[in-house]
């Protein structure tokens, strides 16, 4: 339960460094983002990737900066390329959908 925790705010941590308010992320997708990292051995900057790669540009509030945040990244190893890599072709078994809600206020 703690790892989960960890991990939880890991995430949160990682999609804001991406410019992703954790709180626009649907509900449902974040749960089935979390299981599925701590079930594959992801680490929560890798499973913030899921969700970046499913938000649709204009959806982002920080496009450039989530870019050169990935970049980093990739450079410090901070995500591995094959996690990378599945994470741009969405190889994952998750609920369709953006990975954020067009407005804070439409039910997730």
């Amino acid at each position: 339960m703690l790892k989960k925790a960890w991990f939880r705010f890991g995430l949160s941590r990682a999609l804001g460094d991406l410019g992703i308010p954790s709180n626009t992320v649907p509900s449902q997708l974040r749960q089935a983002v979390i299981d599925l990292g701590l079930s594959e051995g992801f680490n929560p900057r890798e499973a913030a990737l899921i969700i970046y790669f499913r938000t649709p540009a204009m959806r982002l509030l920080e496009v450039q900066k989530a870019q050169a945040t990935i970049a980093d990244w990739q450079i410090s190893q901070a995500v591995r390329q094959g996690y990378f890599g599945r994470a741009v072709r969405q190889e994952f078994a998750l609920p369709e959908g953006s990975g954020v809600r067009e407005s804070l206020f439409q039910d997730s």
